[in-house]
C-alpha cells in the first residue's frame, strides 16, 4: 500500500519537533514561531524542486530551519536598531498568495491519475528513488520516468490555467 504524505501531515509531523530546535536556539517564544512558520513556507515552495538524491524529506527541513536561525541571528540585531515604520514585513497579501499557491499545488495533484500521483507522491514526499518505485510498483524503470514525467508536465499545465 502506498502511503503519501500531504503537506498538512508533513506539517503535523514535523512541527513540533522544527519548533523544539528552533526554540532551543532563539531568545523569543514569537520568534520561533515565526522562524517555523517560515520554515514550512519554504518547504512547500522547495518540494516542487525537491531532488530526493540530495537528501531525504526530513533533512530538507533541518536545513531550512538551520539556515532560518542562522539568518534570524544574524539579522537580529540590525532589526532591534530599526524602528517600526523601517522594517520590512511581508504583506499579508503576499503570506496569503504563498497559501494559495501550496493549495493549488495540493488540489492538482489530487487531479492527477492514481498512479501518477502515486509516483509524484513518492518521489517527491516520501524521496523514493524512481528504481525503487518502479520496483515496489510492478513497473520498469523507463515506465516510472515517463509516468512521473507526465505527471509533472500535467501539473505545470493544471498550475498555468
Amino acid at each position: 500500500m502506498i502511503v503519501s504524505f500531504s503537506r498538512e501531515q508533513l506539517y503535523r509531523e514535523y512541527r513540533s519537533l522544527v519548533l523544539s530546535y528552533i526554540s532551543a536556539r532563539v531568545s523569543s517564544d514569537e520568534d520561533a514561531e515565526d522562524i517555523c512558520e517560515e520554515v514550512f513556507i519554504k518547504l512547500f515552495r522547495m518540494l516542487e524542486t525537491y531532488d530526493e538524491n540530495r537528501a531525504s524529506v526530513s533533512t530538507l527541513i533541518y536545513r531550512i530551519a538551520h539556515n532560518a536561525v542562522i539568518d534570524h541571528l544574524r539579522t537580529a540585531h540590525a532589526r532591534e536598531d530599526l524602528s517600526e515604520e523601517q522594517a520590512v514585513f511581508p504583506s499579508a497579501e503576499d503570506i496569503v498568495m504563498d497559501i494559495e499557491r501550496s493549495a493549488e499545488l495540493a488540489d492538482a495533484i489530487e487531479m492527477l491519475p492514481q498512479q501518477q500521483r502515486d509516483i509524484l507522491i513518492l518521489r517527491f514526499y516520501r524521496g523514493w528513488t524512481l528504481k525503487k518505485i518502479a520496483g515496489k510498483m510492478g513497473l520498469t524503470y523507463k515506465t516510472a520516468a515517463d509516468r512521473q514525467k507526465k505527471a509533472l508536465d500535467s501539473l505545470r499545465k493544471m498550475l498555468k490555467e
